[in-house]
């Protein structure tokens, strides 16, 4: 899957996504435009909770609500049954604002001020991955003042290198965050929990990265946790029947993309989960796991105007659309590579035999940097400064990496589903970016 499965050409060569012409929403919507297919995001949850399910130990599926975060979204997998992690307090607040059962809520980050260890102690939040030796102290004192003991897992970081950018490798042992297995802190950590009377730990969690395509490491994983898992039996006589293995499944950016499949990730987990247990004498009852990209990711998709298109004979062409780097950093920032499609003229970006009247193209946003470039070297076909760039894949860590970059008010989200649109974010405009700025006096 590339584009949202609801996604079809009309019989006027444009867009469609579940029965709406994407002219009819940018028309109505402006642009630039996130648009969210509710259905798509709907059966990416019934397949991790179809395929998860099991005899062997209970899952709970958990959104990584970082990928993208908003109050309907929030809504939308709370309603198809999966809990969700945040890794801040303004990501708990969206959460909480969502009406997110508490008791559902993860909550990460490697370091969580003492403001929002309150908060999430105060509005009673489910479990706390614990990252820190400093955390342990600060939630089991706060947790202690208001008489409650917290549920907690701890962070462990496995050493284990997933094939995907080094800035998106979470896994390694050169890693900000977790507890390291290998150099002793992590049984330190377990240690030191054991003697916090306000602290009930309940298992490990391990993250190995994210845009990951090859899941063999995700065996690996599993095997590094229930191995530290029957070391603590043995070492403290803790017994921890619970471990989370992240999220991180890679999704479809290109054609040429081969993304494993969650019934591929489910199978193996599994099969991980039996054999590992057997070799290292331990039992797990729940499993956890944190999907985000994949969950949201191919449901997404971005609309842009075409404004200028500018040849420079002999040395490069250029498109220049109506956003960019504001709104979505990650060309900038990984190398993020996207598919494009005309999304008035549908037709002429499908495979074509005879393109030797195609140019070399970069497209690249408006924001006053060389560096602003959403897709480098594409070969397309003339083009009008009338056209509509559609870029597949715009679901996860586009958004929700925003910014107000040179001026530029953040763009709407709707979502689509049954013919209707609704708005999940308004598009910003120019007061909103002053309603926090203070007159020099």
């Amino acid at each position: 899957m590339l584009l949202p499965f609801t996604v079809k050409t009309n019989n006027i060569d444009h867009l469609e996504i579940d029965g709406i012409d994407f002219k009819k929403l940018v028309d109505k919507y402006g642009t630039p435009l996130y648009i969210v297919d509710v259905k798509t995001v709907q059966n990416q949850c019934r397949e991790y909770i179809k395929n998860f399910a099991n005899d062997i130990f209970e899952t709970e599926v958990i959104y990584a609500s970082k990928a993208f975060n908003c109050i309907a979204m929030c809504q939308l997998v709370n309603s198809e049954g999966l809990s969700i992690d945040v890794s801040t307090g303004g990501e708990l607040f969206i959460a909480l604002k969502s009406g997110f059962d508490p008791s559902k809520i993860y909550f990460h980050g490697n370091n969580k001020s003492e403001q929002e260890i309150e908060f999430g102690v105060n509005e009673k939040v489910g479990c706390f991955i614990v990252d820190s030796f400093e955390e342990i102290d600060a939630l089991d004192r706060i947790a202690g003042s208001r008489g409650i003991v917290q549920k907690i897992m701890i962070r462990i970081t496995p050493g284990i290198h997933a094939s995907t950018h080094e800035y998106i490798q979470t896994g390694r042992e050169k890693s900000k965050f977790g507890f390291n297995v290998n150099g002793g802190s992590a049984m330190e950590a377990v240690r030191k929990i054991i003697t916090k009377k306000n602290l009930k730990l309940a298992g490990i969690h391990s993250h190995i990265g994210s845009q990951i395509f090859n899941i063999e490491p995700y065996e690996k994983l599993i095997s590094v946790q229930l191995k530290f898992i029957s070391q603590v039996v043995k070492e403290t006589g803790l017994v921890l029947e619970e471990i989370n293995i992240g999220g991180g499944l890679g999704v479809k950016y290109l054609q040429e993309d081969r993304a494993s499949s969650i019934s591929e990730l489910a199978a193996l987990v599994k099969g991980s989960v039996e054999k590992y247990s057997e070799k290292y004498n331990v039992r797990i009852k729940k499993l956890m796991l944190e999907p985000g990209r994949s969950i949201v990711g191919n449901a997404g998709i971005v609309i842009y105007k075409i404004g200028v298109i500018k040849n420079i004979p002999k040395i490069h062409n250029y498109i220049s659309v109506d956003g960019g780097m504001s709104d979505n950093i990650r060309p900038v920032l990984y190398g993020a590579k996207y598919s494009v499609f005309i999304a008035d003229k549908m037709s002429i970006t499908e495979e074509s035999k005879d393109r030797k009247n195609w140019k070399k193209y970069t497209i690249v946003g408006k924001h006053c940097e060389s560096g602003d470039i959403l897709v480098e070297e594409i070969v397309l076909p003339d083009l009008e400064t009338s056209d509509y760039i559609a870029m597949a894949t715009a679901g996860a860590y586009c958004y929700s990496m925003s910014s107000n970059y040179n001026g530029q008010p953040r763009p709407a989200v709707i979502a689509v589903r049954d013919g209707k649109d609704m708005v999940w974010i308004e598009r910003e405009d120019y007061e909103d970016l002053i309603k926090n700025h203070k007159k020099l006096v």
